[in-house]
């Protein structure tokens, strides 16, 4: 299983208007990727859509039974719940990836945790998140005083 980064969003924060935002700051001010890293239910649900309508879509999960929903997704499969961002700490994350891990953990300090649920959220602190990826950083050439800056 390994470890991973789960942050999940306070129940009144789980909206596609303020996950949409915050997807965008999280871009825009500190250096994730352009991908998800909150899932709005907006985007939930063309994932469902492409389960269901899409022939290559129909081909994941064969024995899943349709048609699927976003709140099946979401309730069922840990990557696609609704307002949560994982990331596995342990092996295999790319530096690309782990900047996304970066990011959220900027966000978070930077809020002083206000908009998580901190009781279904674990390893997001800064010390643990530079454990597990600062090896793949350094590989991929990153400046890490630059890279964990505030």
């Amino acid at each position: 299983m390994g470890r991973y980064m789960n942050v999940m969003l306070k129940k009144q924060n789980r909206n596609d208007i303020f996950i949409l935002m915050l997807n965008e700051e999280l871009k825009n001010e500190y250096g994730a990727n352009t991908a998800t890293k909150f899932n709005p239910w907006c985007e939930l649900q063309q994932e469902a859509n492409f389960m269901n309508k899409d022939r290559e879509g129909k081909k994941q999960c064969p024995g899943l039974k349709r048609p699927v929903t976003p709140e099946h997704l979401s309730k069922n499969f840990f990557w696609f719940r609704n307002g949560f961002f994982s990331i596995k700490l342990s092996g295999g994350t790319t530096a690309d990836e782990g900047k996304d891990a970066v990011a959220v953990c900027k966000w978070i300090i930077k809020t002083n945790s206000k908009y998580i649920d901190s009781e279904q959220s674990d390893n997001y602190d800064m010390v643990t998140v530079a454990e597990y990826l600062n090896s793949a950083f350094e590989e991929a050439g990153y400046n890490l005083d630059e890279l964990w800056k505030m």
